[in-house]
């Protein structure tokens, strides 16, 4: 059996690894400890908050303990757009045109520091909320609204993919759709949507999440 402990950014993506990611990989043998909400302020009272990132500190900080569990791999789930401006090797991939290149760089630099052999670090590109442009007339269906399938297919023709929606302020893939389909919540619509679009439909569309599931899900076969 495989063990694998997940920091996620937000309960949009804690949502999504217990219903949809954690059953698929459970098929491959591969046991998602219940994923862990990134803390962004411990309280002296105790308690605090959680969800988004403001500094690589965080980001650290909150993945150090879990690498401490010498018999579990690691992973997580956060995304690469509004990534904190001190993350180790961002100033160096400025000059990098292809969103893919860079974002498989940072999480190169990403495993350097942390300095675990058992790591596997994943920046969703550009953000959780791109996997949902994958299948337009289930969104369509989810929301209701007519149009909404073509206009989010005339999103991603123009961006090339769905990850390569970009990073414009009012142009990543969430702030689309809020725009387009109007109501979108992330907490509870992302995490239903993904599970209504299932993980095949995300892999077909998305390479770059495609190529993080299939190095989770050997996992199972390297221990089997």
């Amino acid at each position: 059996m495989t063990r694998l402990l997940m920091l996620v950014e937000g309960q949009s993506e804690e949502v999504f690894v217990k219903r949809t990611l954690a059953p698929h990989l459970a098929r491959h043998g591969v046991y998602v400890h219940p994923p862990i909400v990134l803390w962004t302020k411990r309280l002296m009272s105790g308690g605090g908050f959680r969800g988004g990132v403001s500094n690589w500190d965080q980001i650290l900080q909150n993945l150090l303990p879990l690498t401490h569990d010498s018999d579990a791999w690691v992973s997580c789930l956060l995304d690469f757009y509004g990534l904190p401006e001190d993350f180790p090797g961002l100033p160096e991939t400025l000059g990098v045109d292809d969103p893919r290149e860079k974002v498989t760089q940072l999480q190169e630099r990403f495993a350097l520091e942390l300095k675990h052999p058992r790591f596997i670090p994943f920046l969703a590109l550009h953000e959780f909320e791109a996997w949902l442009f994958s299948a337009p007339d289930t969104v369509e269906a989810h929301f209701g609204k007519a149009h909404l399938a073509e206009e989010l297919r005339a999103t991603v023709r123009k961006a090339g993919a769905p990850e390569l929606i970009d990073h414009g302020a009012d142009t990543h893939p969430k702030a689309c759709l809020r725009r387009l389909a109007g109501g979108y919540k992330e907490t509870s619509d992302g995490p239903t949507l993904l599970e209504k679009i299932g993980i095949a439909a995300v892999r077909t569309a998305c390479p770059h999440f495609d190529g993080w599931l299939n190095r989770l899900e050997a996992l199972g076969e390297e221990t089997a």
